[in-house]
């Protein structure tokens, strides 16, 4: 059970080796923007999540769980623990990303 997610993987949209300063700032304020504009459906996706992860592990308190049935419950948790891990890193991208290339953009780097 995962909420959909920011995926960034496997595309170049966070290449921004020819973008101008301005529009890095521009990416970058687009990119504050959204984050603060959704922060309500960012923290109800994390919170379902969450609770999907809480009921998971009380689930393991159970002594009577089969084997079977433990195993299934660790691959539940795993499951949502990578679409936890993949939302927060999507979002993380999604902010960071313009932020650091405008930095490097402005960065004298020494001649090697």
């Amino acid at each position: 059970m995962r909420d959909s997610s920011f995926d960034s993987s496997g595309d170049d949209s966070g290449d921004y080796s020819g973008w101008s300063g301005t529009e890095l700032v521009r990416a970058g304020d687009t990119a504050a923007g959204f984050l603060r504009e959704n922060h309500l459906a960012i923290w109800q996706s994390f919170a379902r999540q969450g609770a999907v992860l809480g009921r998971l592990v009380d689930v393991l308190k159970r002594a009577d769980l089969t084997l079977e049935e433990r195993l299934d419950c660790f691959a539940r948790i795993a499951e949502v623990s990578k679409g936890i891990d993949d939302t927060a890193n999507g979002f993380f991208d999604l902010g960071s990303q313009p932020m650091v290339a405008l930095v490097l953009a402005d960065a004298e780097l020494p001649e090697g």
